[in-house]
């Protein structure tokens, strides 16, 4: 999200950035909270009345009470928000950000722009393999005792804002970073392996002695910090880094040409974000009718769920006010964006 920022932002004033923020994040959030969790609580069997007038006096008593409780403090945007929470951040980075953006887009060689690009530059990698993940891990020595991370609020709010500050960085050091990610490719990928069986570790060990090491909020098992708990910050923090260098520069190996299928895919993100969650719960409700359990219902569910995000998606591909209303972007004739 946040490289996605970075182009969206190198053409356009921030009063337009803005604006189209909220065409894009704030519209598709709250449609998508009144319809999407309307049609989630149907689902789940929590409408008694399932009557033509109490399906629709429970959606309109919906829009009510979910606009309402949005304003509440921390636990009103996961009451009223649910699976969209992720809007609502990208919104608040978004807004957050802007006064970064603006410097670095106006002054490409000034003193933050510079200091930015200067993570790809460093000796050794060390900006990119050690520093950058390391503000990650403090994020989660300071938070993590107190917060579980729980859809984007506790320690995660100030995590995924960093991540997306990284981002944005990768995508502003254009050069510095396609060039680091293309000649150490396969370091990133075996450092990734080990990170990762390091993080299968800690979840056998959470397992074992049911401490939260990595969900956070250890507090509760009278634990502040000890040995454990900081090398739960490290692993959790540089696995899910280099998780994202990996896909990341395999991905600028591979697939960095352009392709209509990216385009037409680039535009179901959003609808198939904001469908997805009810129609999981409709996935796994018509598994359970049909008597399946563990595997098949998985697997039948996985395949119920990309079929009906997709049938979803191309129908409200079709009118301009539907892309409006689910974030589609509408495609203009530009020139492509050289990565190269």
């Amino acid at each position: 999200s946040g490289m996605g920022t970075a182009f969206a932002f190198k053409r356009r004033t921030w009063k337009v950035f803005l604006k189209e923020r909220v065409k894009r994040l704030l519209v598709p959030m709250f449609f998508g909270a009144w319809t999407m969790g309307f049609a989630g609580s149907v689902f789940l069997g929590e409408h008694e009345d399932t009557s033509p007038s109490g399906l629709a006096f429970g959606f309109l008593f919906g829009i009510i009470w979910r606009s309402l409780v949005f304003w509440v403090p921390v636990i009103g945007k996961l009451i009223a928000l649910g699976h969209l929470w992720f809007l609502w951040n990208l919104f608040q980075y978004s807004v957050l950000l802007t006064p970064v953006f603006y410097v670095v887009r106006n002054y490409p060689d000034g003193r933050l722009a510079r200091f930015l690009r200067s993570s790809f530059t460093l000796p050794g990698g060390i900006g990119v393999f050690v520093l950058l993940p390391l503000v990650l891990v403090l994020i989660e020595v300071l938070f993590k005792p107190w917060f579980p991370g729980f859809i984007g609020v506790g320690y995660e709010w100030f995590w995924f804002l960093v991540f997306f500050a990284f981002g944005y960085i990768c995508i502003t050091a254009k050069d510095e970073y396609y060039g680091f990610i293309e000649g150490r490719r396969m370091v990133i990928t075996v450092l990734t392996l080990l990170w990762t069986i390091g993080f299968v570790w800690l979840r056998l060990e959470q397992h074992k002695t049911g401490v939260p090491y990595v969900d956070g909020g250890w507090l509760e098992n009278d634990i502040i910090h000890n040995k454990i708990t900081l090398l739960a910050c490290v692993i959790h923090s540089f696995h899910a880094w280099f998780w994202c260098l990996t896909v990341f520069s395999w991905g600028a190996h591979l697939l960095n040409k352009p392709s209509k299928n990216l385009t037409y895919l680039n535009q179901g993100v959003y609808p198939f974000y904001i469908a997805h969650m009810p129609l999981t719960f409709a996935g796994l409700r018509l598994a359970t009718n049909l008597g399946l359990r563990d595997y098949p219902a998985v697997i039948l569910g996985t395949v119920f769920v990309v079929l009906t995000c997709w049938i979803f998606f191309e129908g409200v591909r079709r009118t301009r006010i539907t892309r409006f209303l689910f974030g589609i972007k509408e495609r203009k004739s530009v020139a492509p964006i050289s990565v190269n």
